[in-house]
């Protein structure tokens, strides 16, 4: 892994740990029940993109070959549905959370492209 992802890796994960502190207060004073599914929607999401990334930098730098990464992509989705379908199984409400903490990964990674300063 180069040391460029590695300090993206770092600082979007800083993110992230702010976004899901203030998100698991709000959501627990308000959805008390769903609290830590927001948590694991965020994980999910920032071990998606951590696996993404590691993956995607493997296989670009030392195989070459573009069509791994497909491959890797089709194996993360798989793997994330069998997750959501495991934690979300019993009640229809926490699809919503989870994904809200899911999108609110991306929210740490919009507001890292904002603080680069190319």
């Amino acid at each position: 892994m180069t040391k460029e992802l590695k300090n993206i890796l770092k600082k979007v994960y800083g993110i992230d740990v702010i976004i899901a502190a203030i998100a698991f207060i709000i959501t627990f004073v308000y959805f008390r029940y769903f609290s830590f599914v927001i948590i694991i929607g965020i994980l999910l999401a920032a071990l998606n993109f951590f696996v993404n990334a590691l993956t995607t930098d493997v296989i670009l730098s030392k195989m070459g070959k573009k069509t791994y990464v497909f491959l890797g992509s089709a194996i993360r989705i798989i793997i994330t549905i069998i997750i959501v379908i495991l934690v979300c199984s019993t009640d229809k409400y926490k699809y919503i959370f989870l994904i809200i903490g899911y999108t609110l990964h991306y929210l740490a990674v919009i507001l890292y492209g904002l603080t680069i300063k190319k």
